[in-house]
C-alpha cells in the first residue's frame, strides 16, 4: 500500500472517529438551546446508527478512489441520503448530520490533499524559451 492510500485512510478513520463524539455534542448543545427532544416518527437511535454506518462506508470507499471527481460525487450522495431520509421528519436533524457528513469528509479529503506530495508530471522538467 502506498503512502497516499495510507495517509488517505488515516484522514478518513479519524473524521470517522470524530463522527460520534460530534453528534454527542450536538445533541448535547440542542438539549442546552431547545430542551430535550421529542420522540416522534422514525426511531432516531436506530437512524443515527445506519446514517453513522452509511458515513464509514462512504468514507472507507472515498478513501480507496484516486479520483477527485468521484470522491466529490460520494460525499454529495452522502449528504444528500441523509437529507433525504431525514428531512421529512426531523429538518434539524437532517440539517446537522447532512452537515457533519459533508464537512467531516470533505475536511479528510483536503487533509488527504494536503499531506500527499504532488505527483510531478512528465512535462515540468522541459525548459521553457
Amino acid at each position: 500500500m502506498n503512502r497516499q492510500k495510507l495517509i488517505s485512510l488515516a484522514s478518513h478513520t479519524v473524521a470517522s472517529l470524530i463522527f460520534p463524539l460530534a453528534t454527542g455534542l450536538g445533541f448535547q448543545f440542542y438539549i442546552t438551546l431547545f430542551g430535550p427532544p421529542l420522540s416522534r416518527g422514525v426511531a432516531i437511535g436506530l437512524a443515527v446508527q445506519l446514517i453513522f454506518a452509511a458515513f464509514v462506508l462512504a468514507n472507507a470507499l472515498i478513501a480507496m478512489t484516486t479520483s477527485m471527481k468521484v470522491k466529490i460525487a460520494l460525499t454529495s450522495a452522502l449528504v444528500i441520503a441523509n437529507l433525504t431520509y431525514l428531512l421529512p421528519q426531523h429538518p434539524l436533524r437532517a440539517l446537522f448530520f447532512a452537515g457533519l457528513s459533508g464537512v467531516l469528509t470533505l475536511a479528510a479529503i483536503y487533509i488527504t490533499t494536503r499531506l500527499t506530495p504532488e505527483r510531478k508530471s512528465s512535462n515540468s522538467h522541459q525548459i521553457k524559451d
